[in-house]
């Protein structure tokens, strides 16, 4: 309660305790599904395309309006709104708004999108002449409404359930694409393609019959990318993942029979010089001259193109997801709908010939339908999929444990040994609030491990980091490892305000003053002294994001905490804070390289 009444207007997005409020609730509503993840989420509509103005009806008796936190409720049977630079304006009300609750049972309706029937809060705002539209949204009913956009003309119910357990887990292992925009998912494919005009009943009983089911693996929310069409056999996602996924086993290659069962995986399509070097060239991708040729230099073990040369009066190496984007944003995801294809030349143009549609990492919707069609559960299409991982409502398949209190969630393989950990973590994030006046926008997780092998193979740091911080979960070296070393409370402070600063900072910001920042704020008296060769902002912030050594790290550290304090001394504490959630003068800006904010 010390923090929602802190924050008032802010959302605390508390993930493993399942609480939630909004800019209009004093009180903490628990809402808790049986794995401990939140059943409501906070999903921005009209993503792409906010609309100007939105009409509401209420559908069962009266909706209710709030225009601010202090204001009461009033009763409404329809309303017009329309956005006017940064302010709400309500038909036939002469004064204007900044933010609106709508509360009941309602329909909403955007200019040229068909009609959605909602009985969950939204919450609107204006920015730039369009309404933003924040939906604080059941989870199930989000999973219906992905269902409704993902799934397309599905027949079979146990491939539909299937979707609706890989829908949820990869939500939940995602946790907030958007965290830093103030909800956790948009409407369109960036997150999941939502479409709340197409749930019916039949969906949401479909949502209902796995309601809280999440694929584990090694005791966290498995990766479960899903696509259209695999053309017969799957990727490996090492070749398409990021660093975290590339070690995901259950993510393999192998042949799909039921995706071709059923044949029309082919596909063949055409894309000319001129258009082709264009998109490229939009993409940052600058072919010398013009562009003659392209051809496959090497193919991923599925067959799928992993990099292609392109050629002009000289030649350059492109990756096949960047040859494919390119060609997908710039001219039509329909000329190369997969990366499994052969090419040909035809003067003015190239046609390629390929099967599939997707990135091909995961649950094939095609197969999974004949596999359902075919009398297969939901559980062995999950199965055949994403070999390895465990289907259940609480965490599987390995031996970690979960301890909590209000503030902290500790996760670790020998309780006994790491207990002492919670109440240090809580005193560090109680303090990091008082030093900072900042609250936590969700519940720090700290995972322990057993041994400094298994936190490298996991985290793929070397062993000489001694934490990683990604979103809300911290993982550590053992603490005795890092106690010998004199460490562990600093190592705790460190990482949790890490994730405090990152959680407020800024994209676009510096990774320099964001590192020097923590770094300050963790021990503004400490001595400092910048490391050589890092005195101009790129060779830091290269130092910062892929250090070569320890002795490099430490060295980027003190350089950025040097820069960091002598701003503190010239124009105070506050005003970094305030930096950092604001951006940067001007001066300051130009002096680092800018980077988007996020987790190392």
């Amino acid at each position: 309660m010390r923090r929602l009444l802190a924050t008032l207007g802010l959302l605390l997005t508390l993930w493993i305790m399942g609480n939630a409020s909004s800019a209009y609730s004093g009180s903490t509503a628990k809402s808790v599904l049986r794995s401990g993840f939140p059943q409501t989420v906070r999903v921005r509509l009209w993503y792409l395309h906010p609309p100007h103005d939105l009409h509401l009806r209420a559908d069962a008796g009266q909706a209710l309006l709030r225009k601010c936190a202090s204001c009461k409720d009033t009763a409404i049977a329809s309303l017009a709104l329309h956005a006017s630079g940064s302010s709400i304006q309500i038909e036939g009300d002469k004064s204007a708004t900044a933010e609106l609750r709508i509360t009941g049972a309602y329909q909403m309706n955007a200019a040229g999108d068909p009609p959605i029937h909602a009985d969950f809060p939204i919450e609107l705002r204006a920015n730039d002449g369009h309404l933003l539209v924040t939906a604080l949204m059941p989870m199930e009913e989000y999973i219906a409404g992905v269902l409704a956009g993902e799934t397309g003309n599905f027949k079979s119910d146990e491939a539909l359930k299937a979707m609706a357990v890989a829908a949820r887990t990869f939500a939940i292992h995602f946790g907030s694409r958007h965290a830093m925009d103030g909800f956790e998912f948009c409407d369109t494919t960036h997150c999941q393609d939502l479409r709340l005009a197409g749930i019916d009943p039949h969906l949401r009983r479909i949502a209902e019959s796995t309601a809280g089911e999440v694929l584990w693996y090694d005791g966290e929310p498995a990766a479960t990318y899903y696509y259209a069409n695999c053309g017969g056999t799957t990727e490996d996602g090492h070749y398409i993942l990021g660093n975290d996924e590339a070690r995901a086993p259950y993510l393999t290659q192998h042949s799909d029979h039921y995706c071709v069962r059923n044949g029309g995986t082919q596909w063949r399509s055409e894309v000319s010089k001129r258009e082709l070097q264009q998109a490229l060239a939009d993409d940052g991708i600058n072919v010398p001259g013009k562009l003659r040729s392209v051809s496959v230099l090497h193919r991923t073990s599925s067959g799928r193109v992993e990099f292609v040369s392109v050629a002009g009066s000289g030649s350059v190496s492109v990756s096949g997801l960047a040859f494919r984007s390119a060609v997908g944003r710039h001219i039509g995801w329909d000329r190369l709908k997969s990366n499994l294809y052969d090419m040909s030349d035809h003067g003015d143009r190239i046609v390629f010939h390929g099967r599939g549609s997707g990135h091909g990492v995961g649950l094939c919707q095609v197969g999974a339908e004949v596999m359902g069609e075919e009398g297969h559960s939901y559980r062995e299409i999950l199965s055949f999929y994403y070999p390895g991982t465990k289907l259940g409502v609480a965490a599987q398949g390995t031996p970690w444990q979960q301890l909590a209190n209000e503030d902290i969630e500790l996760l670790t393989t020998q309780p006994d040994r790491d207990r002492s950990l919670l109440p240090l973590a809580t005193r560090m994030l109680h303090e990091s609030e008082e030093n900072t006046g900042l609250v936590y926008r969700a519940t720090p997780k700290l995972k322990v491990y057993a041994t400094v092998a298994a936190f490298r193979n996991s985290t793929g740091e070397p062993g000489w980091v001694a934490a990683s911080t990604r979103g809300r979960t911290i993982q550590m070296q053992p603490p005795e490892v890092l106690r010998d070393a004199g460490t562990l409370d600093s190592t705790i402070r460190h990482e949790l305000l890490h994730m405090l600063i990152e959680s407020y900072a800024r994209p676009g910001t510096p990774q320099w003053f964001r590192e020097g920042l923590v770094l300050y704020l963790a021990g503004p008296n400490s001595a400092a002294t910048a490391g050589r060769g890092l005195d101009d902002g790129a060779s830091l912030e290269k130092a910062l994001r892929a250090p070569q050594s320890e002795e490099e790290l430490r060295s980027a550290y003190a350089a950025a905490r040097a820069r960091v304090a002598q701003l503190a001394q010239q124009n105070g504490k506050d005003a970094l804070l305030d930096w950092v959630q604001n951006g940067l003068p001007a001066e300051l800006a130009a002096s680092g390289v800018a980077q988007r904010s996020g987790g190392r």
